[in-house]
C-alpha cells in the first residue's frame, strides 16, 4: 500500500462520529424525461456530442435519437442519516435497445457513501467544469454494477482544527461480456488529503483502478483471481505469464494534485495529475513526464460566464519507447542469469574482467538490446495484452475521449490493418483544451468546448511484437495526425412552461483523421 493511502486510512479510522438522530423525515423524488436527436455528416459523430454523457449515444453511429425517463430519490430519515436511489430507462435507436441505463439504492450517514446497482464512479473533480473529463474513471462510458463505498467530499479530520481533511471510496464493479474476455472483474480506489488554509486548500491525491479475472483472450480458460494481490498491486503465483513478478491483473493509476483558491474574482481550481500504468511510471520523478494540467475558474463578476476551464494534456511518454523487458530469442530475467560475463561474452562479444553486478548487466543488456534505454517502456495506457478491451465499454474509453478504439478508426478508415489484438488504438496524445458556459439572460444559458489533440497512436502498433525495434512501415500515426474538435451550443428555458429546457448545439471536428459536422437538438422537461 502507498504511503498515501496509508495515511488517508488512518484519517479515516479517525473520522468523526457525531451527528443529531432527531426525527426530521423528508422524501424529495424528483423525474425527468428527454428527447434528443443528433443529425450530422461524417465519418464519426462529432465528439462533444457523444462523448461525457454516460455512454447513452453510439460513437461509431450516424443520425440518431434517444428518449430517456428517470427518476431520484433522496429520503432524509434523521439529520445524518439520507437513502437515496435513481432509475433511469433509455430507448437508444443508436443502439437499437431500450435498457435500464442507471439503477441503483444507497445510503449516506455523516460523511459515509455506500451505493449499490448500476451507477457512475467520477470522483476525481469534486465540482462540475468544463474540461475534458478524467482521464480514468469519469463519466466518458455507460454505468454498470458496481457496489461504491466513499466519503465523497472532504471531510475534517479530528484534533487537527478542521486544518486537515480527508476524502476518498472504494468500488467494486463487474464488466459483463467484455470482448476477447468474457466476464471481468474491475476494482477501483481513490485517497486525498487536503490541507485547508482558508483561501488556498493544497490537497493530493491517488487515483487506481484495475482489472482482473475474466478469461484469457479468446479462450474458455479461466483467469484465476487473486483479489489481495489485484488491490495492492503484488505479483501473484495463481496467474500464468510472469504475475508472479509483475503486479495481478491490468492496473492503471493517476496522481492528482492541486490546490483550490478561493479569489475575489472567483474560485479558481489549479491541477496537475500524472497518469501511469506500471512501477516505472508510478515514479514519476524519475522522468515521466505525462500529464493533465488544468485551470478551472468560477467568476463571480462576469455575468454572462460561470465556468472556464483550460487544460493541456500530454501522454506521449509512456516509460519512453524501450522494450518492456530485455528480449534476445525470448525475454532475459537478469536476475536468472548466473553468469553474467559469460552471458554478455557469448551473446554481444563483449569481454568484462570483474565479475559483473546486477545493474552493470543491466546496462549492457540496455546498451545492445534496448538502444540505450530503459527497459519497462511501451507502457500503453488504457490498454493491456492480458484484456485486449482495456479500459473501454461499449467503445466508449472508461476516461478520457480523446483515446481511439480499433472500431473508431475501422469507420475512419475501412482497410486498416492491426498488429496486436489491443482494443484501444491511439492512447498517446497531446491536447490543448478550452471550455466554457455561461448565461446570456435569466432564460438563455450557452456552452463552447475548443480542442486541439496530436495523436501518435499506440506503442502496440508501432513497434508489433512489443519486442522489437523494427517499427511497422508506413505507420500510420507516424509524426503525429492533428484532430480538432468543436462544439457551440444554447439553451433556453421558456417561461410559459415551468420545468422546460430546450437545447440546441452546432459541432464541427476536423483534421487528419476525419472529418464531421452536425446539429444536436433536445427538450428537456421536470417531470415531477
Amino acid at each position: 500500500m502507498t504511503g498515501l493511502y496509508k495515511i488517508f486510512f488512518l484519517a479515516f479510522l479517525c473520522l468523526p462520529i457525531h451527528g443529531s438522530l432527531s426525527a426530521q423525515t423528508k422524501v424529495n423524488v424528483d423525474g425527468t424525461g428527454s428527447a434528443q436527436a443528433i443529425v450530422h455528416s461524417g465519418e464519426l459523430p462529432p465528439l462533444w456530442f457523444v462523448s461525457q454523457q454516460e455512454g447513452r449515444w453510439n460513437n461509431l453511429q450516424g443520425n440518431q435519437i434517444l428518449g430517456t425517463v428517470g427518476a431520484d430519490i433522496n429520503w432524509k430519515i434523521y439529520d445524518a442519516f439520507n437513502v437515496i436511489g435513481e432509475a433511469e430507462i433509455d430507448h437508444s435507436d443508436g443502439y437499437d435497445e431500450t435498457y435500464l441505463h442507471t439503477g441503483f439504492l444507497g445510503i449516506r450517514w455523516k460523511s459515509f457513501s455506500l451505493k449499490a446497482g448500476k451507477h457512475s464512479f467520477n470522483p476525481i473533480f469534486t465540482e462540475p467544469n468544463s474540461g475534458s473529463g478524467s482521464y480514468i474513471f469519469g463519466i466518458n462510458h455507460r454505468p454498470f454494477s458496481r457496489v461504491t463505498l466513499e466519503i465523497p467530499d472532504y471531510s475534517p479530520v479530528p484534533f487537527t482544527g478542521g486544518r486537515l481533511e480527508v476524502r476518498g471510496g472504494i468500488s467494486q464493479g463487474w464488466l459483463s461480456d467484455q470482448p476477447y474476455s468474457g466476464d471481468v472483474l474491475l476494482h477501483e480506489k481513490y485517497a486525498y488529503l487536503r490541507w485547508n488554509g482558508n483561501r488556498w486548500k493544497p490537497y493530493a491525491g491517488l487515483n487506481h483502478s484495475s482489472l482482473f479475472g475474466g478469461n484469457y483472450p479468446n479462450s474458455q480458460n479461466e483467469i484465476p483471481v487473486d483479489f489481495i494481490a489485484t488491490v495492492f498491486g503484488k505479483g501473484s503465483e495463481k496467474i500464468d505469464g510472469g504475475e508472479a513478478t509483475n503486479a495481478a491483473g491490468a492496473h492503471m493509476g493517476l496522481y492528482d494534485f492541486g490546490t483550490y483558491y478561493n479569489s475575489e474574482a472567483g474560485p479558481i481550481h489549479f491541477y496537475y495529475q500524472i497518469p501511469f500504468s506500471d512501477g516505472s511510471g508510478m515514479l514519476f520523478w524519475q522522468g515521466n513526464t505525462d500529464h493533465i494540467l488544468g485551470i478551472n475558474w468560477q467568476p463571480v463578476k462576469i455575468d454572462w460566464l460561470s465556468n472556464l476551464t483550460f487544460e493541456w494534456i500530454q501522454t506521449t511518454y509512456q516509460s519512453g519507447n524501450g522494450m518492456p523487458d530485455p528480449y534476445l530469442n525470448g525475454i532475459i530475467f537478469p536476475k536468472q542469469v548466473d553468469d553474467k560475463n559469460a552471458f554478455v561474452q557469448e551473446k554481444f562479444g563483449i569481454l568484462v574482467d570483474e565479475p559483473l553486478s546486477l545493474e552493470g548487466f543491466k546496462d549492457i543488456l540496455e546498451d545492445e538490446l534496448n538502444h540505450g534505454n530503459d527497459f519497462g517502456g511501451r507502457d500503453g495506457y488504457m490498454n493491456n495484452g492480458l484484456y485486449p478491451s482495456g479500459w473501454a465499454r461499449r467503445n466508449h474509453i472508461m476516461g478520457s475521449p480523446f483515446n481511439l478504439t480499433r472500431d473508431q478508426l475501422k469507420q475512419v478508415k475501412p482497410g486498416m490493418n492491426f498488429n496486436h489484438r489491443v482494443g484501444i488504438k491511439n492512447d498517446r496524445f497531446k491536447a490543448l483544451h478550452l471550455g466554457g458556459k455561461g448565461n446570456i439572460s435569466e432564460n438563455i444559458s450557452w456552452e463552447m468546448r475548443l480542442t486541439w489533440t496530436r495523436n501518435f497512436g499506440t506503442y502496440f502498433e508501432q513497434y508489433p511484437g512489443r519486442y522489437t525495434w523494427n517499427e511497422v512501415d508506413d505507420y500510420w500515426f507516424k509524426g503525429g495526425r492533428d484532430q480538432w474538435y468543436t462544439l457551440l451550443g444554447v439553451g433556453w428555458k421558456p417561461d410559459f412552461v415551468d420545468g422546460l429546457k430546450l437545447n440546441a448545439s452546432f459541432a464541427w471536428d476536423a483534421g487528419d483523421i476525419y472529418h464531421s459536422s452536425g446539429v444536436k437538438i433536445g427538450v428537456i422537461y421536470q417531470l415531477f
